[in-house]
């Protein structure tokens, strides 16, 4: 039983891992600065909840004012366009994209 369980949860991980790389990776590229947006979220939101919501409400209807970009950089990049996603594969993408470059996760 316990290794039927840890096959499933290694296939789900793979699986939620190669679609968090096909939604976030393919616009983004792999060099994208992930870690450093996740470390300005962190300083402004500090909890895990907090974070992932933000990231929710502000991929779900980008604004300047929900942006932890500073005004410079979308004055010089622009707005994010709209999540396509559907609210639950955005909440998984972002799920998957706290546990990859959570701050914490660096710290052990």
């Amino acid at each position: 039983m316990v290794r039927l369980l840890s096959v499933f949860l290694l296939f789900y991980i793979t699986l939620g891992a190669s679609e968090f790389d096909k939604n976030c990776f393919d616009c983004h590229g792999k060099d994208f600065k992930f870690h450093i947006i996740m470390k300005k979220y962190t300083l402004k939101y500090s909890s895990e909840k907090r974070i992932k919501e933000a990231m929710f409400d502000y991929l779900r209807e980008p604004s300047p004012e929900k942006s932890i970009l500073p005004l410079e950089y979308i004055q010089k990049f622009g707005l994010k366009e709209k999540s396509p996603l559907d609210d639950k594969t955005l909440r998984e993408m972002i799920d998957i994209y706290y546990d990859r470059f959570n701050l914490q996760s660096k710290l052990f």
